[in-house]
């Protein structure tokens, strides 16, 4: 998608001019013929396209609803407008947008904006040998008066969001552990970063245990992956560490899941999509800080060398955790891997994880877990959150009888504490695993990781939330 610096004719075949007007809106005046309508397009979620010559101009209003007044809002509002202006646009055929905005666009609503026409116009069809949808593709975007170098800065953002969908779709039979590594070195390899990958023995020998035994159940071993991104220039403003979890396909191993349950585990990598999603963007965007994206990557699967209920393993830190179903296995992986990135003394870690059905139970299917016992952090991500336009709900790990939930006579740690307090529950088993000096938070996207149908800027499939998030924490100085 090109985004223009001049508006395109108005003659232009398979164009179209966007408004977007609050309720009880003036129209503009190339669009008072129709003011009539405007009881109904200024409704917000409403949007209606006019066609002015057959297979060449249109006009098109997008409702907004009620006028809202934090900027936050705003900027998430434009953005996922913007988002269904281009999917119901390219749906009925048209190629080339405009859009003018109620006011004149900010840098912000500028990005955001730009954010909305990357998003919108996404779509996972790759496999499809038939298309009989009649959807185009957007090719340019005009936003009147936009600063282009602020939706330049967006479009980098959105497209490590559609990185990360792009990969998060992927089937288990085509995206294994080893393509992911090979996907991490693609990405290392382009842009000059340093990689680290340990196979299976270099995973044992180094003592990861832990991952180990949650991937040898599969035919295809596991790995490592740890990529390192440095800025440009000397001075950087810390060392951020990003961990995402890296299931390619959760069977549930021999705790197997249900016929409903086990569709859609594809999307259990994720997190690590997303960490290669942040990671091919940050030279494009200038990240200032030193930027290390780690994760194991996994298939659990049920055979006979599967880890099984009643296990104990020893992991990274040496912690000790009894097994009693593989198929809270996601916590285990990160167990080690938590371990393994505290090693590496950063200012901050954050990990990215479809962890626990319980996200859904608390939250619903539209905001994701942030578990931290860190204000500081806590508070910074759920800033970059609220700028993002991603909804994220904190809970606190100080609840000592609820922590009593995964003590085990028989090890350190148990792997599940059980239906009651999953999320925290959870959060509290990796805290045992991250050094206790390193500020640290755990997002659990399991919750909004998958969609159905299209809404916002969400397209059908794996929505790579939390990805704008990180990323505007990454691009944030944070004292």
């Amino acid at each position: 998608m090109d985004f223009l610096s001049l508006p395109p004719s108005y003659t232009t075949p398979m164009s179209v001019r966007g408004f977007m007007i609050f309720e009880d809106a003036k129209l503009p005046d190339s669009l008072a013929p129709y003011s009539d309508f405007l009881s109904k397009w200024g409704k917000k979620g409403a949007i209606q396209f006019i066609p002015l010559s057959e297979g060449s101009y249109w006009l098109a209003v997008i409702g907004l609803g009620k006028r809202v007044e934090r900027s936050s809002d705003l900027t998430t509002l434009y953005r996922n407008k913007t988002a269904e202006y281009i999917r119901k646009g390219t749906t009925i055929g048209l190629k080339i947008f405009s859009l003018a905005l109620p006011e004149p666009p900010t840098a912000a609503s500028s990005k955001a904006i730009a954010e909305g026409a990357i998003l919108g116009n996404y779509r996972f069809t790759k496999y499809r040998t038939t298309d009989t949808s009649p959807a185009a593709t957007c090719e340019s975007f005009f936003l009147e008066g936009g600063d282009l170098q602020a939706m330049e800065q967006g479009r980098h953002v959105a497209t490590a969001q559609t990185y990360s969908r792009d990969l998060a779709n992927e089937p288990g039979n085509v995206i294994t552990p080893l393509i992911m590594a090979d996907i991490a070195r693609e990405i290392a390899s382009r842009h000059g970063m340093e990689l680290t990958i340990l196979d299976e023995q270099q995973i044992q020998d180094k003592g990861l245990l832990a991952l180990w035994h949650v991937g040898k159940g599969s035919k295809t071993p596991p790995r490592l992956v740890h990529l390192t991104y440095h800025p440009q220039g000397e001075e950087t403003l810390g060392k951020i560490a990003l961990v995402g979890k890296s299931v390619t396909f959760d069977s549930g191993g021999l705790c197997i899941k249900t016929r409903d349950g086990i569709k859609t585990m594809k999307c259990d990598k994720t997190g690590a999509c997303n960490v290669l999603g942040i990671m091919n963007a940050l030279p494009a965007l200038q990240c200032p800080y030193e930027v290390h994206g780690l994760f194991g990557a996994v298939e659990n699967m049920p055979d006979g060398n599967a880890y099984r209920p009643d296990d104990i393993i020893r992991t990274f830190n040496g912690k000790t955790i009894e097994i009693k179903n593989t198929d809270a296995e996601g916590r285990v992986t990160l167990a080690d891997m938590l371990a393994y990135t505290s090693t590496l003394k950063p200012n901050a870690i954050i990990d990215m994880a479809t962890l626990t059905g319980a996200a859904v139970t608390a939250l619903g299917n539209y905001t994701a877990g942030l578990v931290s016992d860190w204000d500081k952090l806590s508070n910074d991500v759920l800033l970059s959150a609220e700028k993002a336009g991603e909804r994220f709900h904190r809970f606190a790990m100080d609840d000592e009888k609820l922590r009593e939930q995964i003590d085990t006579p028989y090890a350190d740690v148990v792997n599940t504490g059980g239906p009651g307090g999953g999320v925290i529950t959870a959060g509290m088993f990796l805290r045992e695993f991250v050094d206790p000096t390193i500020p640290w938070a755990h997002l659990d996207i399991a919750a909004v990781d998958y969609y159905e149908k299209e809404f916002d800027c969400y397209g059908l499939g794996a929505s790579a939330f939390a990805t704008r998030t990180c990323l505007e924490y990454l691009l944030a100085e944070h004292k």
